[in-house]
């Protein structure tokens, strides 16, 4: 008890002396602000004090079956979301492996001289919203605690790490008879699950496959609502439980972590699996491996953006290219999909287009992915927002700020990392202590 009364005492003290005199509610918040973390560094002093035993056994057992004997108490820092703190803690050492251990970093997750998981967790958490340079100085301004941008890359780059750490768990588990089976059994399975893949560019250096590279970028959902009853109409579905996922690498090693996820929200399993995507062959060859028994579709607002460039193609005047694309997207709103391509043959033949002919054999490609009026009618999300959601927070928000040009690892590990907290699944990280 005497520390605490030492610590009101010291409050007192501290409001009388710097408190008194201030004038306005911003110095008052300020100050008291600095007086807070004063008081929260000392009573994690107290608290992390009253762990360590007053008179430390002689020995403890060591990891090795020898016994290790206690050398002397050190003195650590650590850097916590209050401040530095200095605390000691007994040290044992082993005669026999010489390995050194203090059982109190171990009992209450210390880290000798480093940041600890709480302030690690937070100090990532502003490096995946913005730069590392401003994230640091916003981070100072408010907790009152300074780290440098390469302490902020090293943690946010540390909780992608754990990303991936997760990712690889899944990768076993989804390639394991057993777990399936285990997963069969257990029953409960999605209704409807939906799932996209996009990709972004992202500007990558180094002496290797430097440039714009694509960001691969998966997403699976749940979504309620349903879609207007015309192209012009307003849209009102609502995604939800979104789970992210993104890596930069070639599409064959990016389809083992597409099956990981899937897997982990039981897609395999699912009543009715639903891809989205644009025209990429790649994401329709991940599909198609992956899940033959899906649904696919072709994102609406791909396919209709195809129709514009045939228009200009055709037509000098604007009405007359505006009108034809209304008309081609009510056909293809209603699901004459086949009426759309004999309309583009045709102009292709009168006006020898490529454009024209690259349209075409793109609708004729994915004809069976815009069934739209079938898809519609059975209450299915035909656009890919979720996933377009996704490139732009992840790509533009933050891996495509001003500037940018990534080490390609640490645009792995930060994209990873942003996906985590974007998808609600920060806090369930595993942080080493």
């Amino acid at each position: 008890m005497k520390n605490i009364t030492e610590i009101a005492e010291a409050v007192a003290t501290l409001v009388e002396t710097q408190l008194d005199e201030i004038m306005t509610l911003s110095e008052i918040e300020r100050t008291t602000k600095h007086l807070m973390q004063k008081i929260g560094a000392e009573v994690s002093k107290i608290v992390i004090t009253r762990r360590q035993p007053q008179y430390p056994e002689p020995y403890m057992a060591c990891a090795c079956g020898a016994k290790a004997n206690y050398i002397r108490d050190r003195t650590v820092n650590l850097y916590t979301i209050l401040g530095k703190i200095e605390v000691e803690r007994a040290y044992y050492l082993c005669p026999t492996c010489h390995k050194g251990v203090c059982p109190l970093d171990e009992q209450l997750g210390l880290r000798p001289n480093a940041l600890s998981c709480e302030l690690e967790r937070l100090v990532a958490l502003t490096g995946v919203q913005i730069p590392f340079g401003k994230g640091s100085m916003l981070f100072e301004e408010l907790t009152l605690i300074t780290v440098s941008d390469q302490t902020m890359g090293k943690a946010s780059r540390h909780m992608g790490e754990c990303v991936v750490k997760q990712e690889e768990q899944l990768k076993q588990q989804a390639n394991d008879p057993t777990y399936l089976q285990q997963q069969k059994q257990e029953g409960a399975a999605p209704l409807r699950l939906y799932g996209a893949i996009d990709a972004v560019k992202v500007n990558i250096r180094g002496e290797k496959e430097a440039g714009w590279r694509d960001l691969k970028l998966g997403a699976w959902f749940e979504a309620c609502g349903k879609p207007p009853t015309s192209p012009e109409g307003q849209w009102s579905i609502q995604a939800e439980n979104i789970d992210y996922f993104a890596d930069l690498c070639p599409a064959n090693e990016f389809s083992p972590l597409v099956w990981a996820t899937a897997v982990q929200r039981k897609a395999q399993l699912a009543r009715e699996l639903i891809l989205l995507g644009d025209g990429a062959e790649w994401i329709w060859n991940i599909v198609s491996e992956n899940f033959p028994q899906a649904i696919q579709i072709l994102d609406w607002f791909h396919a209709s953006e195809h129709l514009m460039p045939v228009a200009q193609a055709a037509f000098v005047d604007e009405g007359q290219r505006s009108q034809w694309v209304a008309q081609q997207r009510k056909q293809m709103w209603e699901g004459k999909i086949e009426a759309v391509i004999a309309t583009c043959r045709t102009l292709a033949e009168t006006h020898a287009s490529a454009v024209i002919d690259k349209a075409a054999n793109y609708f004729e490609t994915h004809k069976t992915r815009m069934r739209y009026a079938y898809f519609r009618s059975q209450g299915y999300q035909i656009g890919s927002g979720t996933i377009e959601s996704a490139a732009k927070q992840i790509g533009m928000m933050r891996m495509k700020v001003p500037g940018a040009r990534w080490n390609e690892e640490n645009a792995i590990l930060v994209a990873k990392a942003r996906a985590a907290f974007l998808s609600n699944r920060w806090d369930d990280l595993p942080l080493a202590v």
